[in-house]
């Protein structure tokens, strides 16, 4: 098959990775990837395989959005939102048009349900649509689409993939699929970096948390249960890798309250490596699609101590593969900390989570991507 691909933004973020993951095993079908404006001319889609083929789309992926943005942010905003509401019949859609028919697929996949353009080219020419629904839009991102009803007939023309057993009951609400699948998201995994050694060797305890420093991401709840867990009489730091709007409130309030166990780590793309040297991993996002992260802790022997919410309470089983905590309350984070550093049952916890994540998120999935597109694109 051809497979055409339309993308949120350029660069290799959690969806775009989860793509780059399944598509690169896949030799068979040929795919070409429509990325949208990025503001720079350089991405992160290059040489993935002689199969895959990079397209400028020249769109943006505009949504409304539901959290306060900064004076900057509200006017880069409304700027591409004037912009595709002013040129996307206009000129846009036409132009799309024709590269689609120039390039001829058998399907055209939605990376995210965030983005709504593959799913009206699709339906304009008659191709058969998928949307790989990665995100609750709403309640993670804080994005809403601007018409309703629109995406709701799109959604009755459209297949759907889901990432989780969440994402599917939360969109089988709303929405009316042709068809629909969980297929969970492969997720790269290097065993020759594992560290095998047990965690919790001595006093001294190190967490991780890992991700954007957003609001949704329960950062801040992080860095208050380390200080009190520290202030509890624990040797327990924790460091956090990422980068976002709270970054600098983070900070601040690192330093206005003298807190000295916690440390801001910025960005690195190679965190796998460095999950060598923590024991534990604090997940604490207010609803999570997935989990990539989750499995990467699981992957690389960090304990998981996650939030009961979204797909994180599918992958975190309490006291078996992780500990759940009560979604936004710090003193019960704190609790499953200090629980976890007690236990006898930790390391086993950390075998226990990476032997099964490692069997369910190492595989490749695209055949089962495929076979999915293949049984249902006649629908």
């Amino acid at each position: 098959m051809k497979i055409c691909v339309f993308n949120g933004d350029a660069f290799l973020s959690g969806a775009n990775m989860s793509l780059v993951d399944w598509i690169k095993n896949d030799t068979s079908n040929e795919y070409w990837i429509i990325l949208p404006k990025s503001g720079v001319k350089s991405h992160d889609f290059d040489n993935i395989a002689k199969n895959v083929h990079v397209v400028n789309g020249n769109y943006f992926a505009t949504a409304k959005h539901l959290r306060k943005k900064s004076g900057l942010e509200n006017v880069k905003l409304t700027i591409k939102s004037c912009y595709m509401k002013v040129c996307y019949k206009q000129s846009i859609r036409k132009r799309l048009l024709s590269l689609i028919q120039d390039i001829s697929p058998d399907v055209i996949l939605s990376n995210t349900f965030s983005v709504w353009i593959g799913a009206d080219i699709a339906t304009s020419l008659d191709i058969p649509h998928f949307w790989h629904v990665r995100e609750f839009m709403d309640l993670d991102h804080g994005l809403e689409h601007e018409n309703l009803e629109m995406i709701r007939d799109l959604a009755s023309k459209s297949n759907a993939i889901f990432i989780s057993k969440a994402i599917e009951s939360y969109y089988l609400k709303k929405y009316k699929f042709k068809s629909s699948k969980v297929i969970y998201n492969q997720i790269s995994y290097n065993k020759n970096i594992v560290n095998e050694n047990p965690r919790f060797n001595d006093k001294k305890v190190r967490a991780i948390f890992v991700g954007q420093l957003l609001e949704n991401k329960g950062v801040m709840d992080a860095v208050k249960a380390a200080s009190k867990v520290y202030e509890d009489g624990y040797e327990f730091s924790l460091d956090i890798y990422g980068k976002g709007s709270l970054e600098n409130t983070l900070r601040k309030y690192i330093n206005d309250n003298s807190i000295s166990n916690v440390h801001l780590k910025g960005f690195t793309k190679d965190i796998s490596t460095i999950r060598r040297n923590y024991d534990m991993e604090l997940v604490c996002s207010k609803m999570e699609a997935l989990g990539r992260v989750t499995i990467e802790g699981m992957y690389y022997r960090n304990l998981v101590i996650g939030a009961d919410s979204g797909a994180t309470a599918e992958l975190v089983k309490d006291g078996i593969t992780g500990y759940l905590y009560k979604s936004g309350n710090i003193d019960d984070l704190v609790k499953n900390i200090e629980k976890a550093i007690a236990s006898d049952d930790s390391n086993k916890i950390i075998i226990n989570a990476h032997e099964w994540s490692v069997k369910n998120f190492s595989n490749n999935i695209a055949p089962k991507i495929i076979s999915f597109i293949e049984e249902n694109r006649g629908i």
